[in-house]
């Protein structure tokens, strides 16, 4: 089974690497993954990080790695064509969006190179919304094309069939790395991280739609052992310490600046609870929140609010309020930091639900399904 997958992701050894490796260990597959020599990451510049790997990892050149409004979405691959021509994939597994550019692209150089090649396409898309030309044009093409769409949740592939797509679909989702995230000495990592009482903590990008103003004034309602720590950067920060010192909430918030994916499993594990409070807004809503598994695959419940897909990736582990009512925020801390027995129950539910649907070897294992089912056809 040749099966050549496209994915900028594939950048990193621990975000999109460990998947393939997993999908290397079925002994028919014959993986070839493409992935861009550089690429703009939350307006960084990065490179792969290339390591040894059981499958055959291309780094490629891109076209229009950024273009300004439209950001990466004209990306493509020249070098495409000839990688297709030497390889000859039975699958071509899009693991990018179908209206970017290199998804429509790439279901062009298929159909004129190999056209019994099958194609999959995946999105995390989850906001019915009419794109501006040409990605309108970009998804109704690659749609066409596709023989398989995965989601990532439920509503993304709501949103595909809803634009037209009548063909076979599945829901799979993201998936963390178990052998960097797993439960550590706590009361160590409460230590190194130099935090007592009731911890909640909130990681990732600081901006205004992920609700941080919530918890800031939701930290006002609760009792003063109660702890806040912000781990992050972002061009809302400066609002948020205004808004702290404001409260006189100084003593209770830390900022701590963002850390590399190998330093967070230290962070989920003092949490006595992750927050995720972030807002639907026209263009946005939350499409998956990997930091809710980062978080369950340690043991720490999460409190995450109803947009977008939180509350189906929480699960049994942890609680879910209205978005943009602090009040519900600060009664759901309240509940957990007044219950630590119920806290720990959540943190273990949510592990449990890691280790059944959201490793990379679940995931490798229905994708490897979804592979075979295309090839049955």
């Amino acid at each position: 089974m040749r099966v050549l997958l496209i994915s900028h992701t594939c950048q990193s050894r621990t975000e999109g690497q460990p998947r393939a490796n997993e999908l290397s260990r079925f002994p028919e597959m014959e993986l070839q993954v493409l992935t861009p020599d550089r690429w703009r990451h939350y307006g960084s510049w990065r490179k792969p990080d290339v390591g040894a790997a059981d499958f055959k990892l291309h780094t490629s050149r891109i076209a229009l790695p950024w273009a300004g409004p439209a950001q990466s979405y004209l990306h493509w691959y020249p070098r495409l064509a000839r990688l297709i021509r030497e390889f000859h994939p039975e699958i071509i597994d899009l693991w990018e969006e179908p209206w970017g550019l290199v998804s429509a692209h790439t279901c062009w150089l298929r159909n004129r190179l190999m056209p019994d090649a099958k194609i999959i396409s995946e999105t995390e898309q989850n906001i019915d919304k009419h794109l501006p030309e040409p990605f309108e044009r970009f998804r109704s093409y690659t749609l066409r094309n596709a023989n398989f769409v995965v989601g990532r949740s439920l509503e993304a592939v709501n949103i595909i069939e809803s634009k037209g797509y009548g063909g076979p679909t599945a829901v799979i989702p993201n998936a963390v790395d178990t052998k960097l995230f797993l439960p550590m000495d706590r009361h160590k990592c409460r230590e190194e991280l130099s935090v007592s009482g009731f911890v909640i903590g909130y990681v990732g990008r600081l901006v205004e739609e992920k609700g941080l103003g919530d918890a800031i004034d939701a930290l006002a309602y609760c009792p003063p052992e109660v702890q806040l720590v912000i781990v992050g950067s972002g061009s809302f920060q400066h609002d948020l310490e205004k808004r702290v010192e404001r409260l006189k909430l100084s003593e209770r918030v830390r900022f701590l600046p963002g850390r590399s994916l190998e330093q967070l499993p230290a962070v989920m594990n003092a949490l006595d609870a992750l927050v995720v409070p972030s807002w639907t807004t026209a263009s946005w809503k939350e499409q998956f929140g990997r930091v809710i598994i980062e978080s369950h695959a340690c043991k720490t419940p999460v409190i995450g609010s109803d947009s977008g897909a939180i509350p189906e990736v929480i699960g049994r582990g942890g609680l879910v309020f209205a978005e943009r009512n602090a009040r519900a925020l600060a009664a759901a801390i309240a509940a957990l930091a007044s219950d630590p027995l119920r806290a720990r129950e959540m943190g273990s539910m949510g592990f449990d639900q890691v280790q059944t649907r959201y490793t990379w070897e679940t995931v490798a294992v229905r994708m490897h399904s979804i592979y075979l089912s295309l090839l049955e056809k």
